[in-house]
């Protein structure tokens, strides 16, 4: 087990997928208890809430990356159009 989760602490995204993926090849194997299966979906349901929050999350941040590019070129044409003119 890793340190990460010896501390208690949520999985990585990569880390949640993986585990997602495990816990599905396992239950579409057909081969778990039925105690066993419940536990499983359960994690699942977890893994799969903080994967959609972690790309909630993320897609927010590019957003607004992307937005104070938009804004930065935006600012920078501005102050081109702006500036006099050179006259010879």
């Amino acid at each position: 087990m890793s340190d990460k989760k010896k501390k208690g602490q949520e999985p990585t995204y990569s880390e949640a997928s993986a585990e997602l993926e495990q816990i599905l090849r396992e239950v579409e194997s057909g081969d778990l208890d039925l105690d066993l299966l419940s536990e499983k979906v359960e994690r699942a349901a977890a893994l799969l809430a903080l994967c959609r929050e972690r790309l909630a999350a993320t897609e927010t941040k590019v957003k607004k990356v992307v937005a104070d590019l938009h804004a930065g070129v935006a600012d920078r044409a501005e102050s081109r159009d702006e500036e006099p003119a050179d006259e010879e």
